[in-house]
């Protein structure tokens, strides 16, 4: 069986199996999913919070506490496990994660809880692979068009391909918020945060 990584971030507990995906540099994570929080909550203004691509639950948990609900999507069943886990271990109450391909998940999500998760005061926070978001994941996303999406990349180019496709489904980029998760390196992770278009929220 495969070693059990533990990691502490802004006083939550996690733990996840060696091998599956979960940010690097713990000493970092804290400032990350803080902003990522606030710019999640807009103010107070979002109820709800959707994270796809949500791994062991880094930014599901650590942004819980300033939504009346929130899920986490994500293609491991493994991870998903392990993000049941951490919310049991933290005792967080109003987090839920489902496995499946994120592609798929958004319909069967609202089907499941359609008065929880409303386009109008939900935020949803991506959080893919370096090659960005496919087609068919943005398609549906749009659909659903949540009033504002958070998104974070350690690829600037393959989120910036994405931010095209925000911008001509009607979403406006409000901020890009470069985070040095990579000291040393030339890679960098970056925070994107998108509002439907004459509908912006406030930043925090």
């Amino acid at each position: 069986p495969r070693a059990t990584v533990g990691v502490t971030v802004a006083g939550l507990s996690f733990e996840f199996k060696a091998g599956e995906f979960f940010q690097n540099n713990p000493s970092a994570l804290e400032v990350l999913a803080s902003h990522v929080g606030r710019r999640a909550r807009a103010g107070g203004r979002l109820t709800s919070m959707v994270d796809a691509y949500c791994g062991g639950g880094l930014f599901a948990l650590c942004c819980a506490h300033g939504f009346e609900r929130v899920a986490g999507l994500e293609i491991s069943e493994d991870n998903v496990q392990a993000a049941r886990a951490n919310a049991d271990r933290n005792g967080v109450r109003n987090a839920r994660f489902e496995c499946g391909d994120v592609a798929a998940l958004f319909a069967p999500l609202l089907r499941a809880d359609p008065a929880g998760f409303p386009a109008k005061t939900t935020c949803v926070v991506l959080d893919p692979p370096r090659r960005g978001c496919d087609a068919a994941f943005l398609d549906q996303l749009f659909a659903y068009g949540p009033s504002r999406v958070v998104y974070v990349s350690c690829d600037p180019a393959t989120q910036a391909r994405d931010a095209r496709a925000f911008l001509a489904a009607g979403y406006s980029l409000r901020e890009a918020q470069p985070v040095d998760l990579f000291p040393q390196t030339r890679h960098i992770e970056c925070v994107a945060t998108f509002d439907r278009t004459g509908e912006e929220l406030p930043l925090e």
